[in-house]
């Protein structure tokens, strides 16, 4: 079996729990937290949402730095409701499949990519 298929069965596998997590989150409460130091609510299940459509940048790039200088420019797009969530869901799950469809094993291989926090 090649990679990218493993890989697929596993992204579909993953969506089923993170699907039904997503129909769970409580519309109106996306600033609450769970403790004072936590990320909002909102955030956790914009995450949970848009995960699959990283794999765009983890296939597609040499390099990903998540502290970089200055910033970040990746700014996930706000919900406001269950479905505008389950929306995004859908978008990155198809983005994620599009990926690995398009992609080789061969590419996969590579083993010069790397994940930075703050380019160190």
């Amino acid at each position: 079996m090649k990679i990218t298929e493993m890989l697929l069965a596993e992204l579909e596998r993953e969506a089923v729990a993170s699907r039904k997590a997503l129909e769970k989150v409580p519309e109106g409460k996306n600033d609450w937290k769970p403790h004072e130091k936590s990320m909002t609510l909102g955030s956790l299940a914009t995450i949970v949402a848009t995960m699959p459509a990283w794999l765009d940048m983890i296939v597609n790039m040499d390099e990903l730095d998540i502290r970089p200088p200055g910033g970040s420019k990746i700014k996930p797009q706000g919900w406001k409701t269950r479905r505008e969530l389950l929306e995004q869901f859908e978008a990155s799950l198809k983005k994620g499949r599009e990926v690995l469809q398009k992609t080789t094993d061969d590419h996969l291989m590579n083993t010069k990519w790397r994940m930075l926090a703050g380019a160190s």
